[in-house]
C-alpha cells in the first residue's frame, strides 16, 4: 500500500501543478488578450491626436508662409511719396521679397492720385507672358517693366476700394489668361483716407501656385511631420481634387481634416465686408493614416494565447516597457510638433534669402562693386537675423510652457474673462472666494493667441487667490477701453508685495519673500511673455497689507 500511495501522490502533485500550471495561463492569455485590445484602444488614441495636431501644423505653415508677404512686406510698408519715374527705389524692397517669398511673381506700384500709372517689377526668372518682354537680359533679379493694358485689370479695382476707405485691397482677376489674386496696400494723401495717393501690391498667378508653390511646401512640411509615424498629408481642392502631398488611395483612411481658404492676406486685416466679398470654397487640408505593417502580429486572441503561454512573466516585463516606450512616443510627439510649428517659418526666411544671394554670386550675375556691396550687405543682415533667431529660440525654449506657435485671431475680452471664470469656478466654490466684474460695454475685440492669453488669466487668477489671506479671498476683475488698448484688472486683497521685489517677481523661477504659497515662480514671467509678444503693456502695483493689482493692456484690432 505503501509503494503504490507514492506514485499516487506524485500524479496528484503533478495534476495540482499541471492544473495550476493552465489556470495561469490561461488567465496571462486573458489579462495578454486585454492588453492587445487597450493597446490597439491607445494606439488609436494617440494615432487620432497625432493626426490632429500635424493638421494643425500643416495648415499654420500653409497660412503663415501665404501671408508672409503681407506681413514682411505691405504692413510695414510706409512710402511718403511713390516716384515711378524713379523705380529703383522700390527695387531693392521688391529684389528682398522676391528673395524671401516664392509665391509673389509681380509686384507693383500704382500712382492713383496723378495719371493713374503703373509699373510692374517682375522676376528676371519668370517673367509673365502678358507683361512687355524684350529681348534684354539682366543679372539683377528684378526687372522693371510697363504693361499698359494689364493696367486696366488692376486701376479701376483699386480705385473702387481706395473710395470706400479700404486700407487693403483684395481681389480676383483675369491677366493674359491667367487666374490672379491681388494684394495691395492702399497709400492715402490724408488721416480720413478722403484721397488715395496710390497703392504698392503683389500679384500672386494661381495656377502656378497650385502647381508649384503648394506642393513644395506640403512636401516640406511632411518631411518634418514625419512619415515614419504612419501619417501622410493631403491639400484638396473645393472639387475634391487633389492638389499637394501624398495621393489618397484605398489602403489610407482619413483621421483629421481642417479647412483652408487659399488667401495670401491676414483677414483681420479686413473688413468685415471685405471679407464676406472675398469668401469663397474652402480647401481641405487631410491627413491620412497608413495601416501598421506589424499589425498582423497581432491578429487574434489565439494568437496572443501563445505568446503570452510562451513568454510567462517576459509578457509582463513586455507590457510595462510598451507602456513606457507609448508615454515616451507621445512626448516626444508633442516636443516635435511644438518645436516644428515654431520655427519651420520663421529659420526658413532668412535662409532662403541667403541661398539666392549665393546663387546670384555663384552664376557670376554682379556687374558692379556697387551691386557687389548691395549684396553682401543683404547677406550680412540676413545673417545676423538668423543669428538673431536661433539666439532668441534657445531663450524661448528656456520658458517650455509658452513655447508654442501663436495662433492671432480676433477676441472678445469678455469672453476671454469669462472663459477663465468658468475654469476656477470650482476652486472659487471650494473657498468661498468673492468675485467680481466690471467689464464696460462694446468693447472692442482684440488680436490675439486664445490659448496663451487664456494661460494669462489662468496664471494671475489662480496667483490672486493663492496669494490672498484666507479670510479675504476677494478678487475683482476690470476691463475698459483706454485710447487703442483695451486695460484689463486682476486685484486681489491679499498681503501685497514689497516695494523692493515688484521689479523681481515677474522673472522667471523668482518669488517673494512673503509667498507663503506654493508655486514654480514661472506664473508672472509666462505673463510677461505672452503680453510683450502681443505688442501690449503689463504693470504691478501693490500694497503691503491692502493687495495687490496687474494691469493688461493689449492693442485692439484696427483696419
Amino acid at each position: 500500500m505503501t509503494q503504490r500511495a507514492k506514485p499516487t501522490a506524485t500524479l496528484g502533485m503533478a495534476a495540482w501543478l499541471i492544473g495550476g500550471i493552465c489556470v495561469l495561463v490561461a488567465v496571462m492569455a486573458w489579462f495578454g488578450y486585454r492588453a492587445t485590445q487597450e493597446w490597439r484602444h491607445s494606439s488609436e488614441l494617440l494615432a487620432q491626436q497625432h493626426a490632429e495636431e500635424t493638421a494643425d501644423l500643416l495648415v499654420r505653415a500653409l497660412l503663415r508662409d501665404m501671408r508672409g508677404a503681407v506681413d514682411g512686406i505691405l504692413r510695414p510698408f510706409h512710402w511718403t511719396e511713390l516716384r515711378l519715374d524713379q523705380p529703383s527705389e522700390l527695387v531693392n524692397l521688391v529684389a528682398s521679397g522676391f528673395a524671401r517669398y516664392p509665391y509673389p511673381e509681380t509686384f507693383f506700384a500704382w500712382t492713383g492720385a496723378d495719371n493713374g500709372r503703373l509699373v510692374f517689377f517682375a522676376r528676371s526668372d519668370r517673367r509673365p507672358d502678358w507683361l512687355r518682354n524684350d529681348d534684354s537680359s539682366s543679372r539683377f533679379p528684378v526687372v522693371v517693366l510697363d504693361a499698359t493694358p494689364a493696367a486696366k485689370h488692376l486701376a479701376a479695382p483699386l480705385a473702387a476700394n481706395a473710395a470706400e476707405g479700404r486700407l487693403y485691397s483684395v481681389f480676383h482677376t483675369s491677366i493674359g489668361g491667367g487666374d490672379y489674386q491681388v494684394v495691395a496696400k492702399l497709400l492715402y494723401s490724408d488721416s480720413r483716407r478722403d484721397r488715395v495717393k496710390g497703392a504698392f501690391g503683389f500679384l500672386v498667378r494661381l495656377d502656378w501656385v497650385r502647381k508649384q508653390y503648394l506642393p513644395s511646401l506640403v512636401d516640406q512640411v511632411a518631411k518634418i511631420a514625419g512619415p515614419s509615424v504612419g501619417l501622410r498629408m493631403t491639400l484638396i481642392d473645393e472639387k475634391g481634387e487633389f492638389v499637394a502631398g501624398a495621393r489618397p488611395d484605398a489602403n489610407t483612411s482619413s483621421v483629421a481634416q481642417r479647412r483652408l481658404q487659399p488667401l495670401f492676406s491676414d483677414p483681420t486685416m479686413l473688413s468685415a465686408q471685405h471679407r464676406l466679398a472675398l469668401s469663397g470654397p474652402e480647401w481641405i487640408v487631410e491627413v491620412r493614416s497608413v495601416p501598421d505593417p506589424f499589425s498582423p502580429l497581432f491578429g487574434g486572441p489565439e494568437r496572443t494565447m501563445l505568446v503570452t503561454s510562451a513568454a510567462g512573466i517576459m509578457l509582463v516585463v513586455g507590457l510595462l516597457l510598451t507602456a513606457r516606450a507609448f508615454r515616451a512616443n507621445a512626448d516626444l510627439a508633442k516636443l516635435r510638433s511644438d518645436f516644428v510649428a515654431s520655427v519651420t517659418h520663421e529659420l526658413k526666411t532668412p535662409l532662403t534669402t541667403i541661398q539666392t544671394v549665393a546663387d546670384t554670386l555663384l552664376m557670376g550675375g554682379l556687374s558692379s562693386p556697387r551691386q557687389v556691396t548691395e549684396y553682401a550687405q543683404i547677406l550680412d543682415n540676413q545673417t545676423k537675423r538668423l543669428i538673431r533667431l536661433i539666439d532668441n529660440l534657445l531663450a524661448y525654449s528656456r520658458v517650455t510652457d509658452v513655447s508654442e506657435v501663436y495662433v492671432f485671431e480676433p477676441i472678445d475680452p469678455a469672453d476671454l474673462i469669462e472663459d477663465a471664470l468658468r475654469r476656477f469656478q470650482p476652486q472659487f466654490n471650494h473657498c468661498e472666494a468673492h468675485v467680481s466684474t466690471e467689464i464696460a460695454p462694446n468693447l472692442p475685440p482684440i488680436r490675439g493667441d486664445h490659448a496663451a492669453l487664456g494661460l494669462v488669466m489662468d496664471n494671475l487668477i489662480d496667483n490672486a487667490l493663492r496669494y490672498s489671506n484666507n479670510g479675504r479671498r476677494c478678487l475683482q476683475i476690470r476691463a475698459s477701453r483706454d485710447g487703442h488698448l483695451v486695460r484689463i484688472d486682476v486685484a486681489d486683497r491679499g498681503g501685497g508685495i514689497p516695494a523692493d521685489e515688484l521689479a523681481r517677481v515677474s522673472r522667471r523661477f523668482v518669488r517673494g519673500r512673503n509667498a507663503g504659497s506654493s508655486g514654480s515662480g514661472l506664473g508672472l514671467a509666462i505673463v510677461t511673455r505672452v503680453i510683450e509678444d502681443h505688442a501690449g503693456q503689463f504693470l504691478i502695483t501693490s500694497e503691503v497689507g491692502v493687495g495687490t493689482t496687474v494691469s493688461l493692456a493689449i492693442p485692439v484690432i484696427t483696419v
